[in-house]
């Protein structure tokens, strides 16, 4: 039995063509497949097949110098001696191959935020030959950061995300197609975790204005879209046991309606043309703006949700999340997080 593994090569500076190059290394094999394998200026991505449950020695040419090496977010330990980069590889008992996904999970109770990491490098798939979609990025952690304040006052969080459907995924879109996961056009999900498959998951994509067009529904563990919802379409999503959880629809001017069971609603609109300028939402007579900071520093998102600026840290090169502080009371205009 083998598995699967990438390893993510972090070049010391930008540079064109791979970082490195596999040398003959007896059980471990180089597996070519393009939806696993990564080269842009900032990393080289290899993906290897290795027998189960064993380490191995493994060596590589360096062909561009390199800072980092990484599997599944975590470093692996490396000496570069002559051009000759080695390492060891851990044993493993699953497929380790997730190393492409750049984003980091932040885990509330009852809900997994995850939240994309926006690098202008990293674009591939249907990505690869488009200028980056920097404002549709800046829209959707936008809308992500609503999405999340409206599941946490609606209470979806215990109600949905603490019970045998949950946690609620609050997802946006990746660029870099890691593994085979095209993800376009820009959108975000809002969906279940469970059950593993056959849970709904929805789509919903912007328009050329950076508001929502339509919903495009799928199955877990299936390919195939099992509705599509345009504006003013409700949307209801139910449990196994066919009780109904919450509706989420797309309004007429292109934000989102979501309803929990017991009736009580949470509405999301830009605060401007589009969610790339900001987020109003509405729950009952309250109304909370959300922006988030468009230049903050590498590894660093500044969000600011009513009168309260958040920081989160993640690793620049990873995604992995790394803190989330205090809420700062402000009432100056969101700057650059520095």
């Amino acid at each position: 039995m083998e598995h699967r593994i990438t390893l993510k090569f972090i070049k010391s500076t930008p540079q064109s063509g791979p970082a490195v190059r596999l040398r003959a290394s007896g059980d471990v094999i180089e597996d070519k497949d393009p939806d696993y394998t990564v080269d842009n200026s900032l990393e080289t991505i290899l993906c290897l097949r290795v027998p189960h449950d064993k380490t191995h020695n493994v060596q590589f040419d360096v062909l561009s110098p390199v800072r980092r090496v990484v599997l599944q977010g975590d470093d692996i330990a490396f000496i570069c001696v002559d051009n000759v980069l080695s390492l060891k590889t851990p044993a493993t008992k699953c497929a380790m191959d997730r190393t492409a996904d750049m984003h980091m999970i932040v885990p509330f109770d009852g809900v997994d935020f995850r939240l994309e990491v926006p690098n202008q490098h990293q674009k591939a798939g249907k990505y690869a030959n488009t200028s980056y979609p920097t404002k549709a990025r800046h829209a959707a952690t936008i809308v992500e950061f609503a999405m999340l304040e409206a599941v946490q006052q609606l209470g979806l969080d215990k109600t949905v995300g603490q019970g045998p459907c949950g946690p609620v995924y609050v997802m946006g879109f990746d660029t870099n197609n890691p593994c085979g996961h095209t993800d376009w056009p820009p959108h975000v999900h809002l969906h279940m975790a469970h059950p593993a498959v056959g849970a709904p998951i929805g789509h919903y994509y912007f328009d050329e204005d950076l508001r929502f067009l339509h919903n495009d529904l799928y199955l877990r563990g299936s390919d195939v879209p099992t509705g599509r919802f345009d504006r003013n379409m409700p949307c209801p999503h139910f449990a196994p046991d066919e009780t109904l959880l919450f509706d989420m629809m797309i309004t007429s001017d292109g934000g989102l309606r979501l309803t929990c069971a017991n009736g009580e609603v949470a509405r999301i609109s830009p605060l401007g043309g589009g969610f790339d300028t900001g987020a109003i939402l509405e729950i009952g007579t309250d109304q909370i703006e959300i922006k988030v900071a468009p230049d903050s520093p590498a590894g660093v998102v500044s969000v600011e949700i009513a009168d309260a600026r958040f920081i989160y840290t993640f690793d620049p090169d990873t995604g992995k999340f790394l803190s989330l502080n205090t809420p700062v009371a402000t009432s100056s205009p969101l700057v650059d997080a520095s």
